[in-house]
Order: structure tokens, then sequence, then C-alpha cells
């Protein structure tokens, strides 16, 4: 029987458009971990969402930050989203670390967090990309989640969510990613592959080439675009209200 006080199917379902992006974990009554991320949290209740296709076990452990783990029931899964009555209720202090921590380190997809549409490219493009990055640079240095998270001090759930374009990365949690990799964060926001080709090559026997007149300034036209997007993505804000100011 789902308690009185929990959301109506119609909240439910508008539950993913919340700001509220926590990761972390879930460990199920036989000791496997899940990552989640908490999407909605009360003194009594959260709000999960797993990967597509994670049934969590009726009673999870639930990691959060000032409580450690905590025990919560499982009232009700969907497709994507779980919702969860807690045993014991929780702190203001828990619960505004929750917040505070998911913040520093999460952002909404783009289309989600400006309410573009479903299919804006430039936005949709650079999350979906940054992510694809990520995950072949991990698998490059032949690293597992875990791996990149003791490099890094990110927790696994993190990785988890940006190489699965659940959430983006803000600045500083980037700069940490790409400190653990090994790169700089340029090749995370922009990567090497989707420099235009031509427009610089280097090679460590020789200086950057250039390629020259009107193919060289549709490249870099090409390539402020892209970096638009990117940082609008990490900013959480429209790509138009970005400048890029080249000096030669």
């Amino acid at each position: 029987m789902i308690p009185a006080d929990w959301p109506s199917e119609h909240e439910r379902r508008s539950e993913t458009r919340r700001h509220l992006l926590f990761a972390t974990s879930a460990r199920g009554e036989g000791g496997e971990s899940q990552p989640v991320l908490v999407r909605d949290i009360s003194a009594r209740g959260l709000l999960l969402e797993t990967e597509e296709g994670v049934h969590l076990d009726p009673v999870i452990a639930v990691s959060l930050p000032e409580a450690g783990d905590v025990t919560a029931h499982v009232i009700w899964q969907g497709e994507k989203l779980a919702g969860c009555r807690l045993d014991e209720h929780l702190s203001q202090a828990t619960i505004d670390a929750v917040r505070v921590k998911g913040d520093a380190a999460h952002a909404e997809q783009p289309e989600e967090q400006l309410g573009l549409a479903a299919d804006a490219p430039l936005p949709r493009s650079a999350a979906h990309s940054l992510a694809a990055r990520l995950k072949q640079l991990r698998l490059e240095r032949e690293l597992t989640r875990a791996e990149l998270a003791e490099r890094s001090g990110i927790s696994t759930p993190s990785i988890w969510a940006w190489e699965t374009g659940r959430t983006v990365p803000r600045l500083g949690s980037l700069e940490t990613l790409a400190r653990g990799l090994g790169v700089p964060v340029s090749e995370l926001q922009i990567g090497a592959a989707a420099l235009p080709e031509g427009l610089y090559t280097s090679s460590p026997s020789g200086p950057p080439a250039e390629a020259s007149g009107d193919l060289r300034a549709a490249r870099l036209a090409e390539l402020v675009a892209a970096s638009r997007a990117q940082i609008a993505a990490l900013a959480g804000i429209p790509p138009e209200r970005v400048t890029i100011t080249i000096t030669l």
C-alpha cells in the first residue's frame, strides 16, 4: 500500500525534471551495489533514478553524506524511478549535504535544465559527446570506473552518471576528472576527435601546421560553435549567451 503522502502518478512522472542530482550507490540484500541518482529527498523518503532495466531489491542500503548507509524500503519502482521509504528520519544536515554536493558535481542534461526541445541539436550533442569521450578515455587507459574513481577522488556513481549521459559534470568536477585521466580539461570538453581535421595538426617532431584561407576560417567557425555548445552545457545556460573572443 502506498502511503497517502507519497506523490501522485502525475507528480512521479514529472520528477525527472527536478534539479536535485546526487550520485551514490544502493546496495541490495545480496550485497551487490547499483549506482543511482537521488532525484528528491525528504526526512522520510528518497526518489531514486536507476539505470534502465535495473530492478532494486525491496530493501536497500543507500549511502548518504553525514548519515552513512541508510536503510530504505522500495515502495514503488517504474522504468527508471523508484520511491523509497526510510526506516529512520534524515537530519536536515544530511538533506542539505545531499543538495549541496549534488549541485557542486552535477548539472542536468542541457535540454532538461533549460527547458529546450528534445531535438535541440547543440546542447544534446555536447552532453552526449562528452559522455562518449569520457568513456573512451577511460577504456583507452584500461581503467574500470572504480579504478578511475580511486585515481580521481570522484565517486564511481558520479562517473557512471556522466558516462551514461544522465548528467554532465560541473567545471570543477570536470577538472578533477581530467587530472585523474591525465589529460587537459579541454580534451574532455572538446576532445581531439572534435577538432576540425586540418585546422591544427601536430607531432612530437614538428610544430602545429595551419590550414589556410577560407577553409581555415570555416573550420575555425565550426570549432567556436562546438566550444560554445560545450561551455553552455557545463554552465547551464543557452549557447547564445556564450561569447568567445579570439586574440591573434
